[in-house]
């Protein structure tokens, strides 16, 4: 072959590598973000499970309470320091001698705070403990004598997500920056 006909295949095999490079440098920036989400799903299953076993050491520390026949068998909801079915109580139990309600009712309001990441009753923030459009319930069953209350924590949440494509014509859950639920849930026994 004569160097004329030769004349710009160097060139030719040179755009071709770069391409076959820029296409696996996509692929890998595709893949990091998808770790980078998942590992925030995973952060949050994580203060999820932080926040539900706090709340359930408190509940067994309160067992006046929780652990009474006359433990509300309705499902109490909190939503940041909003709280139903038990009584409100305007203070904090900090230094000062609390009746097992207003220790269930400031547990409670402090477990509130720290799934919106705002400040408790104390004044404390729980900074980096926010789950995302966070609330919780907590089910309990009645205790007797001689078995124990039994308390359901269930924590919910919305992810937004982080897919591969933005596509305009694409749908679903998997679609960039749809708001997914997520759920964690616990058994809490507490002795009477």
């Amino acid at each position: 072959m004569s160097l004329k006909t030769q004349r710009g295949f160097s060139m030719l095999e040179v755009l071709i590598s770069i391409l076959v490079i820029m296409i696996g440098v996509l692929g890998i920036a595709g893949m990091q973000m998808l770790a980078i989400n998942n590992s925030e799903n995973a952060r949050y299953e994580g203060q999820a499970a932080i926040l539900a076993s706090t709340l359930a050491s408190r509940m067994q520390a309160n067992p006046g309470y929780w652990a009474q026949p006359s433990t509300p068998t309705a499902t109490i909801s909190v939503s940041g320091t909003t709280i139903t079915v038990v009584p409100a109580y305007a203070s904090t139990c900090m230094g000062v001698t609390c009746s097992a309600v207003q220790m269930a009712y400031y547990d409670l309001q402090n477990f509130g705070a720290a799934m919106a990441g705002v400040a408790n009753v104390d004044g404390a923030t729980y900074n980096g403990t926010a789950l995302p459009s966070g609330s919780g319930t907590i089910s309990c069953s009645l205790a007797t004598a001689a078995t124990p209350s039994i308390c359901t924590i269930t924590l919910s949440w919305l992810e937004k997500n982080t897919a591969l494509s933005n596509d305009a014509g694409s749908a679903g859950q998997l679609q960039n920056a749809t708001a997914q639920a997520h759920t964690y849930q616990t058994l809490v026994s507490i002795q009477p």
